[in-house]
């Protein structure tokens, strides 16, 4: 399931490329086609301003969030695996993954003599080994819905009940400068947490695939026609010809810089798997390293309402393979970044989690409290359960059925928002909070 909010003005917020010395016209017709390998490159003074903001480019190298949210609510006690509590096996007997056990490939990978990765997050495991993962086992608030549009907009708002406007936009609005040209969703439409502004964030679901003609001579006749339409000066009675004039004059040289992004080569021998989030992840990365003044990046990765057919350990199983695709990707974004991956912060959330008990049809059913992760190269690596471990048994269980939460999710947002993203005003992006953090970002 995929939530998200449309946006009325998808090209709005897009940053540009300085004009180039060469001709404008064999540029785009270039850029529009992507010029087959190299032919266009990175601009040297990064990707600039956004409409409406003055061209100065942006200081690089901040810090860059990258929200993750798994649409369908994952299964949190199959993903840390809580195998030093007996009950979790009573209460999942084909669905639970087998506590630890050399040379076992079905089995739990341990991470502190408690909890362990489910098998197919191996190379998870090793960033996890080197310190780059916090693991949260119980996340949710209190008296959480297990609908999924109601608990997907509270957990992207970040309001009880929900908002309009999205966590993350709300700080974008407490910031200053140039507010659209800090984030960029990959997504088919803008998700809540950055709705609300008053210019909305783009969103694309692929960069790759924002051509807009194939052909050379088409490429030729549209960059024409666009440097043609927009060359004149606007009406002096429209209110919104000035702004529509340079949104126009600029949108083909836009959309050739986020195909450019979208096509760029992993480096550092990243290798990622070939599969809509791996897809996703690369460009971000491409995002992150070309894109100056970048602050957010909104991804999905759905599939997670596994009513059925959920499967345990085995590689052949419907979580596992998910689970997979999301580790390599992970994995391989990371080395992707080389450097960059200092600056970078990836956080991965979901609405609620599974019943503690499997069902009778091989799944698990809406849940309470879930696993959430940080990573990266400056989070607190380890396991942060808040007030302990909520326990499996019956009278532990929130209506007898469910994890029970010890962390609520605005304690993460928190501590993300003040480490990572330099946030002073946590009351104004969080109204109705006042608990604390958990310092899961350093």
């Amino acid at each position: 399931m995929d939530r998200s909010y449309t946006s009325s003005a998808k090209f709005s917020g897009l940053a540009w490329w300085k004009e180039s010395h060469m001709n404008r016209r064999k540029f785009l017709a270039q850029a529009l086609g992507l010029a087959g390998a190299g032919v266009v490159t990175w601009p040297s003074a990064g990707w600039g301003s956004t409409i409406g903001v003055p061209e100065a480019p942006a200081e690089p190298g901040g810090r860059v969030l990258v929200v993750v949210f798994m649409r369908g609510g994952w299964d949190g006690l199959n993903v840390a695996v809580p195998y030093g509590d007996d009950a979790y096996y009573g209460l999942r007997p084909t669905l639970a993954i087998r506590p630890p056990s050399e040379g076992s490939a079905t089995s739990a990978l341990d991470l502190d003599g408690f909890f362990g990765f489910h098998p197919s997050l191996s190379a998870l495991r090793d960033m996890y080994q080197s310190g780059q993962v916090a693991i949260m086992p119980a996340v949710q608030y209190a008296g959480a819905s297990t609908s999924h549009f109601v608990g997907q907009d509270i957990i992207e708002s970040a309001v009880m009940p929900s908002a309009d406007t999205g966590w993350l936009a709300r700080h974008l609005l407490q910031s200053s400068g140039n507010v659209t040209g800090k984030a960029l969703s990959l997504t088919d439409q803008v998700p809540l947490s950055l709705a609300g502004l008053p210019t909305p964030v783009p969103a694309f679901p692929d960069l790759g695939s924002l051509a807009m003609a194939s052909s050379t001579s088409d490429r030729n006749m549209l960059a024409e026609v666009v440097t043609r339409g927009y060359a004149a000066a606007p009406a002096s009675a429209n209110p919104y010809g000035a702004a529509l004039q340079g949104i126009g004059g600029r949108l083909l040289d836009e959309l050739a810089a986020l195909q450019v992004a979208g096509q760029m080569t992993p480096e550092n021998g990243a290798a990622y798997p070939t599969s809509g989030f791996g897809r996703q992840l690369r460009q971000a990365a491409s995002l992150v390293k070309g894109r100056a003044g970048l602050e957010l990046i909104s991804l999905n990765y759905g599939g997670w309402d596994t009513h059925s057919g959920q499967g345990g350990g085995q590689a052949d199983g419907r979580m596992s393979q998910l689970l997979a695709v999301f580790s390599d990707s992970v994995n391989a974004f990371f080395t992707d970044l080389g450097g960059d991956a200092s600056r970078v912060t990836l956080l991965v959330m979901s609405e609620f989690g599974r019943t503690a008990a499997e069902n009778g049809s091989g799944g698990t059913d809406h849940g309470n409290a879930t696993t959430w992760m940080a990573i990266g190269p400056t989070v607190n690596g380890g396991i942060h359960l808040g007030n302990g471990w909520p326990g499996l048994q019956p009278s532990q269980l929130r209506d007898g059925r469910a994890l029970a939460h010890t962390i609520d999710f605005r304690a993460i947002y928190a501590n993300v928002l003040t480490r990572c993203l330099g946030a002073t005003n946590l009351s104004a992006v969080l109204p109705g909070y006042g608990g604390g953090m958990v310092d899961v970002v350093i």
